[in-house]
């Protein structure tokens, strides 16, 4: 308990007040305060306003010591995971994203260059590589090993530039957009596979009274992103937007039917409170679509702007401004766009 303590304390000093985590990889991440966060299986090592941890994840057990090929400084913890390994070392000083100094950009590009070249060199997963990314928390996962490494972004600068077969990958890994030859050949295609995957994770929440939009949009798009070729967003947005419909209106539990298990008057007061949703149910609504999206756009480092936010989430440019001055969004330029203060 003391050994577990002592970590605590000290991965507690790299994180922000609250992040993104969840018990479970595929289920919906939820915003809480860091000392809480810890005690889920997963979590996002980095919040919305500064970077803290550079992290990537290896496939194979075999290149547990792939640091020690290019004499990297040993990583801050360790994980082993079922099929490799997660490395990840903490910065001695964050990189503040919504801070006013004007070296912000050229350090997070700076940033953006270090992790690209480690996961180059170590061969590690291009998938998993971002800031805002999601990995196995180490506090809780009983194969972690610690150290008191914090490290400086030159600290990185022997490693070689990644070559171009390796920029024509990840460009290849990040294409979303599915030919329908694919389709066709894949027969039902991802469409259908991440649909029947997000329709049944939301009836088992439903039926343990845990549902909601925010969370299904969650685990959707986290879902879509574990695809080798994930899906064009407006696709996933379809599917979100289909299964809230259904479970919201619609559905009875436990994979009960509609109409088979109402009554006509049941069917007329649920028609009637359909029909009465007020501005304010819209709104909320609407609310929860622009969350959804903003972390969607985060977790691929898109510029946040209030237009393309609204073309995402499908909401008027209005809502979105209303939304992002609520949160403590500011925009801070046109070249940069909005950013939590």
């Amino acid at each position: 308990m003391i050994l577990y303590k002592e970590k605590l304390r000290k991965l507690l000093k790299s994180f922000p007040e609250e992040i993104f985590s969840s018990s479970k990889k595929k289920e919906g991440y939820y915003l809480s305060k860091t000392y809480e966060a810890l005690e889920n299986n997963y979590i996002r090592i980095n919040s919305d306003t500064r970077i803290n941890i550079i992290a990537i994840d290896i496939d194979v057990h075999a290149d547990a010591g792939a640091w020690m090929d290019w004499d990297l400084p040993e990583p801050s913890w360790t994980t082993f995971t079922t099929r490799g390994v997660q490395f990840a070392w903490i910065l001695e000083k964050p990189i503040f994203i919504s801070d006013d100094n004007r070296h912000r950009y050229r350090d997070l590009k700076y940033a953006k260059d270090v992790l690209a070249k480690l996961v180059c060199a170590l061969d590690a997963d291009i998938s998993a590589m971002a800031f805002h990314r999601v990995f196995r928390n180490p506090l809780t996962h009983r194969y972690s090993r610690f150290t008191d490494t914090r490290v400086n972004l030159k600290d990185f600068i022997d490693l070689p530039a990644p070559h171009q077969a390796w920029w024509d990958e990840v460009k290849k890994k990040n294409k979303q957009k599915v030919s329908a030859k694919k389709i066709e050949e894949e027969g039902l295609g991802r469409n259908d596979s991440l649909f029947d995957i997000a329709r049944y994770w939301a009836y088992d929440k439903e039926n343990r009274g845990a549902y909601n939009e925010f969370d299904l949009a969650e685990f959707t798009h986290n879902t879509n992103a574990d695809f080798k070729e994930p899906l064009e967003q407006k696709e996933v947005k379809h599917i979100i937007t289909s299964i809230n419909k259904f479970i919201t209106v619609k559905y009875t539990g436990f994979g009960g039917s509609y109409m088979s298990n109402t009554t006509p008057e049941q069917r007329k007061k649920t028609a009637r409170k359909n029909g009465k949703k007020g501005g304010e149910t819209k709104t909320r609504e609407a609310y929860i679509k622009i969350a959804a999206t903003i972390v969607q756009m985060q977790s691929f480092d898109i510029k946040i702007t209030v237009s393309d936010v609204a073309r995402r989430a499908k909401s008027h440019r209005d809502t979105v401004r209303e939304y992002l001055n609520k949160k403590g969004w500011k925009e801070e330029s046109r070249k940069v766009g909005w950013i939590k203060k």
